[in-house]
């Protein structure tokens, strides 16, 4: 008994060692404007938008990564360049993803996010705690850091400032392409004036090949972008902006 117990304390002290040692993620980090493939400009904001669709991208990018295509999330990285002569206002509950059939999804919160992906203790842990259950409220704690750390957030971008995070969106765990989807939001501008951006973006599931998550705490490496669909990689990508002030930009080819 004495045994059974000692073993019991082994392992809550583990767990705490664990729990002391987890370190808070980074942000990650944006690129030029001019890099990314879905981008848009407005009385001097720019903008530009990069889905994590893919699992190379998702498992290196965030905690349990490698589950949110299963669960049925799509994080969308948002960039916001502010160029123009005054201060303007982010808000990302603003953010929407219009899709194909016309449905329109709202933007979850970090903590509607993580219900999607969330570790289950199983039933074997309830009441004991003991197995399964630690483990899992770490796995849940990682998770959840990661996702409140790199979101965007809310804020009053001054003149030549920027702004960097991800909105989240829920998304059926079978779809394999983006093709049509679009991400509507709007910001505040210079007096007061709404900025209203439709960004289309594209990309398909099935590449490139998943790469393993680094062991150690530094900041990975990312790979590349979403990457368009590639059954048409010369077609141009059109952004429409409101009062015709969008851009037009081809996509790469592949």
């Amino acid at each position: 008994m004495r045994r059974t117990i000692g073993g019991f304390k082994g392992l809550w002290l583990l767990v705490l060692l664990m729990a002391g040692c987890s370190h808070t993620p980074l942000p990650i980090p944006a690129q030029s404007i001019e890099s990314y493939s879905f981008r848009q400009a407005q009385a001097g904001v720019r903008v530009a938008v990069d889905p994590y669709f893919t699992l190379d991208r998702l498992q290196v990018a965030f905690s349990g990564g490698d589950e949110f295509s299963q669960n049925g999330l799509l994080p969308i990285q948002v960039i916001i360049d502010n160029g123009s002569p005054g201060a303007i206002q982010i808000d990302p509950r603003a953010f929407r993803l219009l899709r194909p059939d016309g449905r329109v999804e709202l933007a979850l919160s970090p903590q509607d996010a993580l219900a999607l992906i969330k570790k289950s203790m199983g039933w074997w842990a309830v009441g004991t705690g003991l197995i399964g259950g630690p483990a899992s409220a770490l796995q849940n704690e990682g998770r959840q850091k990661s996702l409140e750390v790199r979101a965007l957030k809310e804020e009053t971008l001054s003149e030549g400032r920027s702004a960097n995070g991800f909105v989240y969106f829920p998304i059926s765990e079978n779809e394999k392409s983006l093709a049509g989807n679009r991400v509507v939001f709007a910001v505040t501008g210079p007096e007061g004036r709404a900025l209203t951006y439709e960004i289309l973006i594209d990309g398909r599931r099935d590449f490139p090949l998943a790469v393993k998550k680094p062991e150690t705490g530094e900041q990975p490496k990312l790979p590349a972008q979403t990457p368009l669909d590639s059954r048409n990689p010369q077609s141009p990508t059109r952004i429409e902006g409101a009062g015709g002030q969008g851009v037009i930009i081809r996509s790469p080819v592949q």
